[in-house]
């Protein structure tokens, strides 16, 4: 999640809005009898420009899933609808990607590789870029912020802070962020509790201090479980113990990787660590992303059958299925913020998906200009970070919680 922060008096002229469409003043994109677009988007919601709209933020996102799998997997295997999607030079024209994909370099770590010099400089980056940098921003920002600011009196403003509060989704995307570091540690995919794989950074922690890895298991498996505890939805409930607890646990997990857990790592000497880097490229991350793009194009063909059926209930609700559907690999993908998801390679692939808080004021300024209605119109007007992604869907598609409404005729 790439955090953006409002001013005050937007946040406060923001609160309680959740989505546009067109004015019905005459005008581009004024409000025809003052305040903003933001404070009037109910009364314009899912019409078809609306709709259009949400399905060109689709398209693009769409687009990004299809970069960021290939970016890891390289070019075997792509499929041609989405060469389509990315270009024939993508390879060409992201060259720090590898010409093999950024897995390769993962597989690779040795001195000479453009990316990691030695295995442990691998293992290094995944355990600080990737475990700790997820679990501190679950913590103390996207749990923490929201906290402090309810706990200071600014509830506003706090609710604005919590990630995923159109639909509710909060909790279950802060739990699925703990999955990640447990997957990239246990290497494997599954549940909070399954057994770890044979090449895994975990069994190599257990065969020199079964006690470090036992206890590694047990701060990630709290952190998950403290969160899961949190009163739903967060966005009501954003003090108490339970919160603090959940607040704890993260930040106890962010300590223990930062400290023993690296520092186990520093007398490695010449170990090999070939196969559990292999096992973390190919069967955690890069399988994690070909699901999340496999479901951006599941989100994308139902918001084509929503506009192409506007007033049907049955297509909104398939697109809202499918929007949490595809957010679950996102958030169990949150612990390899680095590399080609992360803003060093300049692919900014983590903020164009994921940027939080939206900009509303700035959404409803375009769905509300009449210059646009078609969906090429509105990919054409999607530019900066806080008017695209996940969370614009998500702001288009859900309202307190619930599927939204199609309108009457």
């Amino acid at each position: 999640m790439k955090t953006k922060w409002m001013g005050a008096a937007l946040l406060a002229a923001l609160i309680g809005a959740t989505g546009c469409s067109k004015n019905e003043d005459g005008g581009d994109g004024g409000d025809g009898g003052g305040g903003s677009n933001a404070s009037k988007l109910e009364s314009y919601a899912m019409t078809p420009e609306w709709i259009n709209y949400a399905t060109a933020v689709s398209s693009e996102l769409l687009d990004d899933c299809v970069g960021l799998w290939a970016a890891w997997n390289g070019p075997t295997g792509i499929p041609d609808e989405d060469w389509e999607r990315i270009g024939r030079d993508f390879f060409s024209k992201n060259t720090v990607v590898g010409a093999n994909g950024y897995a390769e370099y993962m597989r690779t770590a040795d001195a000479g590789n453009a990316k990691f010099t030695s295995g442990v400089d691998a293992i290094r980056t995944i355990l600080v870029d990737g475990f700790a940098n997820i679990s501190n921003e679950v913590g103390s920002s996207k749990i923490g912020n929201p906290n402090t600011l309810a706990k200071d009196g600014k509830t506003a403003e706090a609710v604005l802070q919590v990630e995923s509060w159109y639909s509710w989704n909060s909790i279950t995307d802060y739990s699925d962020n703990i999955i990640s570091i447990k997957n990239g540690y246990a290497g494997r995919i599954g549940a909070i509790g399954d057994a770890a794989h044979a090449n895994s950074i975990s069994a190599y922690v257990k065969s020199r201090n079964a006690d470090l890895d036992a206890r590694m298991t047990a701060a990630i498996d709290g952190a998950y479980n403290a969160i899961k505890s949190m009163q739903s939805p967060f966005r009501n409930n954003l003090t108490g113990t339970k919160v603090d607890a959940a607040i704890e646990a993260c930040a106890d997990l962010t300590e223990l990787t930062e400290g023993e857990l690296l520092g186990a790592f520093r007398d490695a000497g010449d170990y090999d660590f070939t196969s559990i880097l292999t096992q973390y490229a190919d069967q955690v991350v890069t399988p994690t992303y070909k699901d999340m793009k496999e479901k951006a194009w599941t989100l994308y063909k139902a918001m084509q059958a929503l506009q192409a059926d506007n007033k049907s209930q049955a297509k909104v609700d398939a697109a809202c299925a499918a929007w949490r559907a595809m957010r679950v690999p996102w958030e169990q993908s949150e612990a390899v913020l680095f590399g080609p998801a992360g803003e060093e390679t300049g692919l900014g692939f983590d903020p164009s998906m994921d940027s939080w808080p939206l900009d509303q004021e700035d959404i409803a300024t375009i769905i509300t200009n009449k210059n646009l209605s078609t969906v090429e119109q509105y990919i054409a007007a999607i530019g900066s970070e806080s008017v695209r992604g996940f969370h614009t869907i998500e702001l288009l598609l859900f309202k307190d919680g619930q599927n939204r409404k199609v309108l009457a005729e």
